[in-house]
């Protein structure tokens, strides 16, 4: 018999005869444990031929097995990766598409003081804070969108504004409602982002302009009241074609051709071209330069309007931010057919601290130059070729609650001419006291 076989069946024998003399062995431990599995360890190594090939396809199947386990993990991981599956009442399951929805939008209203109490009740050369002495309800926003992004590159964008806001805009809008209607179809586009190089993204439809410091939505501005760059200088939305394309990590680039200044339904057949350099150097440096051009007079194809708009941003720390806004427009025969052409310009300064996490404040300093009174409808209204426009802008943000955002603010303009409504008569100076609360959501 083999050494290894008497080994094993004289311990066999040795535990039988102790069981049956009613020997109590000692309890297990540690160490009984370890020289068990050395005494094992040494009877295997004297197996026979047989034994040794059982062995060896045992441990293949556990080889195997290992490797089969490997597999099953690797695809519970990318189930767990991937979106669960979301089952209706009657069990129906939600399209991954439609989970990727996104709903926001905010509520904006406003009271506005006007010192000179002008009795048309109305704040002269203002955007959107154009009532004077008495309530009014901006805007209620209500934005539907399908972002994109590398594993979902097509999406959609949609904004829908009502309130008087909607009207201003509507109104300078060619092709959507009338001047009265308090509803505005703001942006409305489809959007690819294509895997070619760093991405390329394109968006199809309406959409906001890319000039200026300042935006429609009063809750990404850092005032309650806009400049006159905002109002006067640049167009609100565009409606065609725009491609984005990072160049690298601290530059982007912009082209676009879309009907023009404010359009849906174009005036011409002519269009007009935008493009855009975004360049940040850093964490705390921004500069854009934006240009557009093309022929925006109804039924004109030939006369031009031009524009560039600059801005820079610098954030020195985590609580002071400052912007320049530089804008520069020109269009031929802008005043009179063959005759005379139209230039403007401006440039506004900001600053923003915030002080804790409920209160910052806001300062804006501006000046504006309607060299040929155009943009402003000064020559129409008051007969002024030549108006210089002057505001300083003091305003102070609470968030009284994490979803309510409280504006208090003091606003003083000043112009080259009588053009501000005083009572029942003009003046050359104009200054607001506004109260703003705006509810995010």
């Amino acid at each position: 018999m083999p050494v290894g076989c008497a080994a094993g069946f004289s311990f066999r024998l040795d535990f039988a005869f102790h069981v049956q003399e009613g020997y109590s062995p000692m309890p297990l431990t540690d160490r009984s444990i370890v020289s068990f599995l050395i005494f094992v360890l040494g009877a295997s190594v004297a197996l026979p031929p047989a034994w040794a090939d059982e062995t060896s396809q045992l441990k293949a199947e556990i080889a195997d097995l290992r490797a089969r386990l490997n597999q099953l993990e690797g695809r519970l991981a990318k189930q767990e990766q991937a979106a669960p599956q979301v089952v209706t009442a009657s069990g129906e399951v939600i399209p991954e598409w439609v989970r990727k929805l996104q709903l926001s939008g905010f509520v904006d209203a406003s009271y506005v003081y006007n010192t000179q109490r002008p009795e048309n009740r109305a704040n002269s050369l203002r955007v959107f804070d154009t009532e004077a002495n008495g309530f009014q309800p901006h805007a209620v926003e209500l934005v539907l969108q399908k972002p994109v992004s590398t594993e979902s590159p097509v999406g959609f964008r949609a904004d829908l504004d009502f309130g008087e806001d909607a009207e201003v805009v509507g109104s300078v809008t060619t092709g959507l409602g009338s001047t009265t209607d308090e509803i505005d179809l703001q942006q409305a586009y489809a959007e690819v982002l294509f895997p070619w190089g760093n991405g390329l993204n394109m968006k199809f439809g309406k959409f906001v302009t890319s000039h200026g410091a300042e935006v429609i939505e009063s809750k990404d501005n850092w005032n309650f009241s806009r400049s006159y760059l905002f109002g006067y200088a640049i167009p609100f939305t565009h409606t065609g074609l725009r491609l984005s394309y990072p160049l690298a990590s601290w530059f982007t680039t912009l082209f676009g051709v879309n009907q023009g200044w404010d359009v849906v339904d174009d005036n011409n057949t002519g269009k007009s071209i935008e493009w855009q350099g975004i360049l940040t150097p850093n964490s705390k440096t921004f500069l854009s330069v934006t240009g557009m051009h093309g022929p925006e007079q109804n039924a004109d194809n030939r006369d031009d309007r031009h524009l560039i708009d600059v801005v820079l941003g610098y954030n020195p720390t985590d609580r002071l931010s400052l912007k320049l806004n530089y804008d520069y427009g020109h269009e031929q025969d802008a005043v009179t057919e063959n005759v005379e052409n139209a230039s403007w310009q401006g440039v506004a300064a900001y600053a923003r601290y915030q002080l804790n996490d409920w209160y910052a404040l806001a300062l804006r300093g501006e000046y504006f130059a309607d060299e040929d009174g155009i943009r402003t409808a000064s020559r129409a209204n008051n007969g002024v070729t030549d108006l210089r426009l002057w505001e300083l802008t003091l305003t102070q943000e609470f968030k009284l609650y994490k979803d309510l955002i409280t504006r208090l603010e003091w606003r003083h303009d000043h112009a080259s001419a009588n053009v501000f409504n005083a009572g029942s008569s003009n003046d050359n100076t104009q200054d607001t006291l506004s109260l703003e609360m705006i509810y995010p959501f």
